[in-house]
């Protein structure tokens, strides 16, 4: 068992022993990286305290001794419980109040798990992944490492984080998973420039940061391909291309949304080049009008 998880054990041990909860004080100060212990042994009390809790594990950087947690690290839990119980934990929010205000929160559902993320007060980040007992035990490939428990109620639990899925390879992407891609930038970029030409610098806009975007989305399919991984735990690698989408705020909103549409053009051309041998750049086709829609 690494440092971290014994810490991590003892603190539920105390608080486990006293009558009050324990003090959450250090875990609402953003500036204190260790406000994970406090935050994760008083989930852990919380979680122990249901009868329909199954089991609770820590999982992510936390649980990986190899990894220096930081206060940008967020906690990722992974709960098993009864069948009846991963809706009440999955659709609810309120049995989060001890942990403070909640910022803003995601879920998402996919046949085998539910996940909850959320940012609470103190920029406490959590996602919980809620695991049915029954659907863990027909995909047991649910829990990789790293992966620890915290505590069990299930005597087999260790065999099933022992069950590995084989890792999964990296692959490149495919022409034809480019070209709907390519096909849905550009006709945006044709209404983009329509729009901004009559003057609809509202919608021409949205849909000019919505074509920077996509030149973002192949930045990162280039940065996959280069570190042969889609998982980045820290960035540095492409940030380059961040630089040109600060925008000039002394030119008029028509221009700057224009040149903004015509840069992400020519990158979304280079990018979709780099990625495809096959592809066929379009950005000639628009070039031209683009001068006219500044002067229309």
């Amino acid at each position: 068992m690494g440092d971290r998880i014994q810490q991590i054990a003892s603190y539920v041990k105390r608080s486990m022993e006293t009558v009050t909860a324990p003090d959450l004080s250090i875990a609402h100060d953003f500036k204190n990286p260790t406000w994970h212990i406090p935050a994760i042994a008083q989930l852990s009390r919380h979680f122990e305290q249901d009868p329909e809790v199954r089991a609770v594990l820590l999982a992510g950087s936390l649980a990986d001794d190899a990894v220096q947690a930081d206060v940008w690290s967020d906690v990722d839990v992974k709960v098993i419980l009864t069948d009846q119980a991963v809706e009440r934990y999955y659709a609810t929010t309120d049995w989060l109040e001890p942990w403070g205000y909640i910022v803003g929160l995601e879920r998402h559902d996919s046949p085998s798990v539910k996940t909850l993320r959320v940012c609470l007060e103190g920029f406490q980040r959590f996602d919980f992944v809620f695991i049915a007992e029954s659907t863990l035990r027909r995909t047991p490939h649910l829990l990789r490492q790293p992966c620890k428990v915290l505590w069990s109620r299930l005597p087999d639990l260790e065999t099933y984080i022992a069950l590995r899925s084989p890792a999964s390879e990296y692959h490149s992407v495919a022409d034809a998973d480019l070209n709907p891609i390519a096909d849905s930038f550009w006709f945006k970029a044709t209404v983009a420039i329509t729009k901004v030409a009559r003057n609809d610098v509202l919608i021409g806009m949205h849909l000019a940061l919505d074509l920077a975007r996509d030149c973002l989305v192949l930045q990162m399919m280039q940065r996959d391909r280069e570190k042969g991984t889609t998982i980045h735990r820290t960035g540095g690698w492409g940030n380059e291309l961040v630089d040109w989408l600060i925008l000039d705020r002394q030119k008029p909103s028509a221009q700057k949304t224009l040149e903004l549409i015509k840069w992400s053009c020519e990158t979304f051309d280079r990018l979709a080049a780099e990625l495809s041998s096959i592809y066929v750049p379009r950005s000639a086709y628009l070039l031209p009008v683009f001068e006219r829609a500044l002067n229309t």
